[in-house]
């Protein structure tokens, strides 16, 4: 039992969640991504995400440990909230990104701010460079990345990208039951 166990686990891979820690959003965004992340199969995929219980990465852990998902964490020591321990503990956010990047074998992008943009802009940098080759999917709800796309193919245009975002594997979903069911569907 032990070994089926084991290899049910090893088999499970790491979905890499970047999105906003910020409270006080609106419900639209909120709404949208609990209802995303109770639609992704908690048997096939553990969630990797940034650690503490606040705005959509408190939702994001919430939402799935309560339909019986794994989660991982990956927090920084300020941050650090005592009853929900992390599994990893970082000084610095670019250690701690680093390790999102290091143990995501897919990553979504929901609704965020700043650092979510940079952390799906470094996972694109990875995929650019041949550092990695991994599947970005960017849930576009309400139109909130239209400005990130156009400026990426605006960049491909003028010269200053080899490659288009579909190239670099990120795929960009409007709808996210259209998002859960390829997530749920991928080999």
């Amino acid at each position: 039992m032990r070994i089926i166990f084991f290899l049910f686990k090893y088999l499970m891979k790491n979905l890499s969640v970047f999105c906003s820690g910020k409270n006080n959003l609106q419900k639209k965004y909120v709404d949208v991504s609990n209802d995303l992340i109770s639609l992704i199969d908690e048997k096939k995929y553990q969630i990797v995400y940034g650690g503490g219980t606040c705005g959509l990465m408190g939702n994001v852990r919430n939402t799935f440990l309560q339909k019986g998902g794994t989660i991982l964490t990956s927090n920084l020591i300020r941050f650090q909230e005592q009853e929900n321990p992390d599994n990893y503990i970082f000084d610095k956010i670019s250690d701690r990104q680093q390790k999102l990047m290091e143990l995501g074998d897919i990553f979504l992008v929901l609704p965020g701010g700043i650092g979510t943009i940079f952390e799906a802009l470094q996972v694109l940098t990875s995929n650019y460079i041949g550092e990695f080759s991994k599947e970005i999917i960017l849930l576009n709800y309400n139109n909130l990345y239209d400005n990130l796309i156009r400026q990426m193919n605006v960049l491909q245009e003028e010269g200053f990208l080899k490659y288009s975002l579909g190239d670099l594997r990120m795929k960009v979903f409007d709808d996210y039951k259209k998002l859960a069911y390829y997530l749920n569907e991928l080999e």
